[in-house]
């Protein structure tokens, strides 16, 4: 087959941009060819070849073995690109949008992203329209609106990452819903022994996904576990700026730091907490796994789906004491810790590898074929 996978922002940070690029490569893998297409930013970004956001005269086109990546400049130049990066908006390009989708079997959107203009362009090519919307209902922009509902509904394929995320959109009325789950890096990860009570965060440092009860728990933690070291890893919230912690040495804050301090992030902590209120999956409960590390995750449907609990991980409220208590119940036995990140692993390799999940969604794909 020949696939276009386009999510906006093809960068090397976060769970939805780590969705489309290995899922094109698995799916190259398999012998489809397979083009990712994304905004031309304004600005650099992680994982973005560095002469890509400078002249915005036209696509650039990178290369990357098996996969082709093509970043296009939006409508209105660096202006448009500043918009259409920071602000859920579809400035692409109609014209750029059709050149590219000609012959194409199948174009497949992550996150909603260009998702009209991108119908349009499959529909006048003939491929099929295939969409992970990645919901987060109850969330502004989640993906619940009237049009997005009515887009599921055309959809020739919906996506979905887990069971109850499916049901969401059967219930609202898509016809073709499929669950593939995502992967698990696959780099190889650094041998290294963990400490007895390091709790590590990845993600962005966002309220709703649980990085404000994290800080508001650890001071909860310490009053009986003063060595409890603490690390957050992850882009900043835009309000980020104006907030103010008490410092305290056993509480270190990261950037977006590079695939190898971060995998050394997870080698050396005893385990991840993400006490998240609104996710369709947790890419970073999956590198835990993948570490050898159990997790705290948020206590919302599609998450007590992922994680299971006293097997590979907990989970508890956004709120700061029901996250303090899972902590301390997590570091009170390193043994057991140890032992629940090992089924998480064990798990990852039997459900959510990308080979496995790149079979799932090619199957969903032929499925999608043979009913038109």
């Amino acid at each position: 087959m020949r696939i276009v996978i386009a999510k906006k922002l093809l960068s090397s940070v976060g769970g939805s941009e780590v969705v489309a690029r290995r899922l094109g490569h698995a799916l190259a893998a398999r012998g489809h060819d397979v083009t990712c297409i994304g905004l031309r930013p304004a600005w650099p970004r992680p994982g973005i070849p560095a002469h890509v956001p400078g002249s915005m005269a036209g696509p650039a086109t990178v290369v990357e073995g098996a996969l082709r990546y093509v970043y296009l400049p939006p409508r209105l130049g660096r202006v448009g690109a500043a918009i259409d990066g920071l602000l859920p908006t579809s400035l692409a390009d109609p014209g750029a949008l059709a050149a590219l989708l000609e012959g194409a079997d199948v174009v497949h959107v992550i996150a909603r992203e260009w998702a009209g203009p991108l119908e349009r362009a499959a529909r006048r090519a003939g491929a099929l329209f295939v969409e992970t919307p990645l919901a987060h209902p109850g969330q502004p922009f989640s993906g619940g609106g009237p049009e997005d509902v009515a887009r599921y509904r055309r959809d020739d394929a919906v996506i979905a990452l887990t069971e109850w995320e499916a049901a969401w959109y059967r219930e609202r009325g898509a016809r073709s819903v499929h669950v593939t789950g995502i992967g698990a890096p696959a780099d190889p990860l650094p041998d290294a022994t963990p400490h007895p009570a390091t709790v590590l965060f990845v993600g962005r440092k966002e309220r709703y996904k649980g990085y404000h009860a994290l800080r508001d728990a650890a001071r909860i933690v310490w009053a009986e576990r003063p060595d409890a070291r603490f690390v957050a890893i992850g882009q900043r919230a835009w309000r980020g700026r104006f907030e103010r912690w008490r410092r305290d040495e056993r509480w270190t804050d990261l950037p977006v730091v590079d695939e190898w301090t971060k995998a050394r992030a997870y080698a050396n902590a005893t385990l991840l907490a993400m006490p998240s209120e609104h996710e369709t999956f947790g890419h970073t409960y999956l590198e835990a796994w993948a570490a050898g590390r159990p997790v705290i995750a948020g206590d919302i449907p599609p998450l007590r789906e992922i994680v299971r609990e006293g097997v590979d991980g907990w989970h508890a409220r956004n709120e700061p004491a029901d996250v303090a208590r899972a902590i301390l119940r997590a570091i009170a036995d390193p043994a057991r810790a140890l032992a629940m990140g090992a089924a998480g692993r064990e798990r990852v390799r039997e459900r959510w590898t990308w080979p496995i999940v790149a079979e799932r969604t090619e199957a969903a794909y032929v499925a999608a074929a043979r009913a038109t």
